[in-house]
């Protein structure tokens, strides 16, 4: 996040208890849904600010 707009997103395939996949996303044009949804709700803070 920067501002209020997602600037990247990540998530993780996990299989057998491990990560198996990484996948990350930082078009902005496909990033937009994900930033209308985020600002219509209250979602934690993200991770990499509480580090």
């Amino acid at each position: 996040m920067v501002g209020d707009q997602v600037v990247g997103a990540v998530t993780f395939d996990i299989a057998e208890g491990r990560i198996a996949t990484v996948r990350g996303i930082a078009a902005p044009t496909r990033l937009v849904r994900l930033t209308e949804a985020w600002r219509q709700h209250e979602p934690d803070t993200p991770l990499i600010t509480q580090w």
